[in-house]
């Protein structure tokens, strides 16, 4: 009984935190940097039918960040970023630019 322990692991929504679906400038509104990076990334995945963990070990990033750089949980840094779009085989511009992903 007291050698058994449950460990539960949670992650926390936290508002500031969360991401913003837009952003207002000079009173137009225009998708944030992180849900363009989050929407084109997980375009580019999909097109080449790789799975998270696989483009995680592409990257050498660990699965679970590149799950939350798709759901733009996270600031991702310029050379994370250069890695997954190397890992993709795509120029970095490909996954901060305005197309279509």
């Amino acid at each position: 009984m007291y050698g058994q322990m449950l460990l539960k692991v949670c992650r926390p929504k936290v508002g500031r935190n969360a991401p913003s679906v837009s952003m207002e400038r000079r009173g137009k509104t225009y998708e944030t940097a992180r849900l363009r990076l989050a929407r084109h990334l997980r375009a580019e995945r999909a097109s080449r039918g790789l799975s998270q963990e696989q483009l995680a070990d592409l990257a050498g990033l660990h699965r679970t960040y590149v799950g939350s750089v798709e759901r733009a949980e996270r600031n991702v840094s310029l050379d994370n970023i250069e890695r997954l779009a190397m890992a993709l085989g795509v120029d970095i511009s490909t996954l901060l630019g305005p197309g279509q992903g």
